[in-house]
């Protein structure tokens, strides 16, 4: 999830009877991920919550929103966030996660050589797995890796996955996007490979491997040596 929404509608207290919804985790255009107590499960655990504004993207947007959960219901992976339930309230389609502790890379960066090698190699095994079934992250960027208590990092927010081939849609962090997204012509696993080394660049030094806020400044972006 990218940027800041505009606005944030309020959450009840209590949802189903289930989950206490509690403080504000990420936020972005498309969703919020909030802390929140599951009665149930007797524990924490993170719920996101799609928002869509506009009610003529509403059908699309919850189709994508329910395949990012199905894909990742159906994967079991060390440095893959584990999914719970799916549901609907309110205000829409939820789903719920589990609660990672630590910091994501936006906060950590850089590391040193030996951590930063730890990290990259967990999510490339990540990696690995989608691209076995034929899936495209798309958003290797640092706030989509976790690094949690354990020294593990893990790979999350998944909004931007799709099959190999010709996509629909440019999506993204645009400093991590791979130049063959902007010509439409198709993406296979060697899109991720490209986020993965613009992560590792990242990784070490802390900053991104080209500055662009938007997807229209790349192609000037990527002129600059």
């Amino acid at each position: 999830m990218h940027g800041l929404p505009t606005r944030q509608e309020p959450l009840p207290v209590e949802h189903s009877g289930r989950y206490e919804i509690q403080e504000v985790l990420a936020s972005g255009g498309m969703g919020h991920v909030h802390r929140c107590y599951d009665r149930v499960g007797q524990r924490s655990v993170a719920y996101k919550r799609l928002r869509v504004d506009h009610k003529a993207a509403r059908t699309h947007l919850i189709t994508l929103f329910q395949r990012e959960y199905d894909t990742l219901v159906r994967m079991t992976h060390p440095n893959i966030v584990e999914v719970y339930e799916y549901g609907f309230d309110g205000l829409g389609p939820y789903y719920t996660m589990e609660l990672l502790p630590g910091a994501d890379l936006t906060k950590l960066a850089p590391l040193a050589f030996r951590d930063g090698c730890r990290l990259l190699r967990d999510v490339a095994s990540a990696l690995a797995l989608l691209h076995a079934r034929k899936l495209v992250h798309r958003d290797l960027s640092p706030n989509n890796v976790r690094l949690t208590g354990g020294g593990r990092a893990k790979l999350i927010d998944f909004g931007t996955l799709t099959n190999v081939g010709v996509a629909t849609d440019v999506a993204g962090t645009p400093a991590f996007i791979a130049p063959e997204c902007l010509t439409r012509n198709g993406i296979d696993q060697r899109t991720d490979l490209y986020g993965l080394g613009a992560l590792a660049y990242w990784t070490f030094t802390g900053q991104p491997p080209v500055f662009a806020r938007h997807i229209d400044d790349l192609r000037d972006a990527w002129q600059e040596p």
